[in-house]
């Protein structure tokens, strides 16, 4: 990946606006997929049957999709058996300005959304695998087309590790409400 574009540096500190708040929000909401206002690793494992049903895996790349899941869990939970949305925001932004700026530590995270929603493990997220990203979460895989075309920004039908990347660092750092990727895990919350 190009240091350059994949830099978290290159972004300001987060003020953690209320532009921001509602990008992490939604996020919130579609990791949430039991609808009862918490994650639970539950969610996570939901979410790694999902992927897995869809993409039609098994063997080595279902257990690394399940592996995958479940540490963002870990992560998130931080041992607890559930989070609240002020519970996830207090996390993230203990990390934003902070260690989620260290070297490596973006990337990782990213590649590991990347690595799931690639389900064949073919370097690349075709559009049929960016749909069922979005049918995964919860969000009607119709609106994926438009977002999958944003993040795609050479326009070549698919979305290489840089483009995925580059627009999950601007989800996460970003705080322009014209930025393209405002919508990467779907339609904001305007509640």
């Amino acid at each position: 990946m190009d240091p350059q574009v994949m830099d978290p540096h290159k972004y300001p500190e987060v003020t953690f606006s209320d532009f921001w708040v509602k990008k992490y929000k939604t996020c919130f909401d579609h990791i949430n997929t039991s609808g009862d206002g918490f994650l639970k690793r539950g969610d996570f494992q939901e979410h790694a049957k999902k992927m897995i049903a869809l993409g039609c895996l098994s063997g080595e790349r279902a257990e690394k999709i399940q592996q995958l899941r479940l540490h963002s869990w870990e992560v998130i939970s931080h041992g607890q058996d559930k989070v609240t949305f002020d519970e996830f925001l207090a996390s993230m932004k203990d990390g934003i300005n902070g260690s989620f700026r260290e070297p490596g530590v973006q990337d990782k995270h990213s590649l590991s959304w990347f690595e799931c929603i690639d389900s064949d493990g073919d370097g690349i997220i075709s559009q049929a695998e960016h749909e069922a990203f979005f049918e995964c979460i919860g969000i009607d895989k119709s609106l994926s087309p438009a977002v999958f075309e944003k993040i795609d920004t050479n326009h070549d039908h698919k979305i290489s590790r840089e483009e995925f990347c580059q627009a999950f660092m601007d989800f996460t750092f970003g705080e322009d409400p014209t930025s393209p990727y405002k919508d990467f895990f779907g339609p904001m919350d305007t509640s």
